[in-house]
This record gives structure tokens, C-alpha cells and sequence, in this order.
């Protein structure tokens, strides 16, 4: 499948099931029709952001690299995440995922973990461009200019998430900022 194609399917079907389409993205609710079939097996119910307020947001280049590889990999795949509000990133994930599921322009989808080894290659194959990051859970795909990748199958030292939280300059931001009201109430507030 190309952008083509896919921009013309979802723009002939945007109003009759209720999402848009802005530019490079697709833009939908809990109130679209979620079993509107998206791609071949993925269904917007399935791309559903899990922030039950928000719209989900997702870039429709994404959408077709994700159609790209599950036409090569023939066992299920699983939406694990896709598009995060900054709120619901910054709740539920202290700002540790990239920024590009903020902005629609990531993923992460799964698989049996005993095919794993194999979408890992296909993925490989299929995506060449943006983030790649490989799990135990599965794959990240980010869609991005920079292209990277990190493999933390095997990673599940305590040393490198400390060093993972420590590296986190969103993370320590939130923190002075929370330590900072904390030292206005206490010096300021509590002598009332």
C-alpha cells in the first residue's frame, strides 16, 4: 500500500465514519466508528489512543509501514500504544517515551514472543527510516528524520533504568518544579 491509496480510502470514508484527516494525519475519537477497517486487520478501535478524553492522532506514513510489514508478516500483530496526549504521556510515563507519540508519529506493536525474532527482520526490512527500538514485548516505530535505533531485548539492568531516569531532562524539569512549589508552601504558605 502507498499514502496514495491510503489517503484516498480515508478521505472517501472520513465523513461517513466520523474521523478527519489533517494533512499527514488521521485524527479520530471514541465517538468515530472503531470498526472501521483502517488497513487489512487493523481497525481504528485498534489504533485507539488509551487516553479515553483525547483524540487519537496518528501519521498516516506510519500507517503504512505498519500495513507494509504485517502484509509480510503473517502472524497477528498488536497495537500495544499509539498516540499519547502530553498529559497522558507526562501521568503515565513521566515523559520517559519519545515525544513522538505526542505528536502522533509513533507506535509500538507487538507480537507472540516466540515470533519475535522474525518481525524483528521483517521490520528491519521494511523500515528504514525514523526510530526503531526492539523490546521484548515487541517493536517501537517512530516516524522521524533521525534515524535510530536501540535494541533493550536483553536490557533489564537496574543500572541503565536509573541511568535512563537520570538522563530524563523532562523528568528532572517536573521534579525542580514540584520541589520548587514544595519550598513556596512550606517557607511562604504554611505560616498563614
Amino acid at each position: 500500500m502507498t499514502k496514495s491509496e491510503l489517503d484516498k480510502s480515508l478521505k472517501q470514508d472520513a465523513a461517513s465514519n466520523g474521523f478527519s484527516v489533517d494533512g499527514d494525519y488521521l485524527i479520530f475519537d471514541r465517538t468515530s466508528n472503531l470498526s472501521y477497517m483502517v488497513l487489512p486487520g487493523f481497525s481504528l478501535g485498534d489504533l485507539l489512543t488509551a487516553n479515553p478524553v483525547s483524540l487519537t492522532r496518528l501519521n498516516k506514513n506510519l500507517l503504512v509501514v505498519l500495513n507494509n510489514i504485517a502484509e509480510k508478516f503473517a502472524l497477528p500483530i498488536h497495537i500495544r500504544a499509539s498516540y499519547h496526549s502530553p498529559e497522558y504521556n507526562l501521568l503515565s510515563f513521566g515523559c520517559l517515551d519519545s515525544e513522538l507519540y505526542t505528536k502522533g508519529d509513533a507506535l509500538s506493536v507487538g507480537v507472540e514472543p516466540d515470533s519475535l525474532d522474525a518481525f524483528n527482520d521483517i521490520v528491519k526490512s521494511v523500515f528504514k527510516t525514523g526510530e526503531t527500538g526492539y523490546y521484548k514485548w515487541g517493536v517501537h516505530l517512530g516516524w522521524s528524520k533521525e534515524v535510530k535505533d536501540w535494541d533493550k531485548r536483553f536490557d533489564d539492568s537496574f543500572i541503565q533504568k536509573v541511568k535512563d531516569l537520570i538522563t530524563n531532562d523532562k523528568l528532572k524539569n517536573i521534579i525542580l518544579i514540584g520541589g520548587a512549589a514544595a519550598a513556596v508552601w512550606f517557607f511562604l504558605l504554611r505560616k498563614k
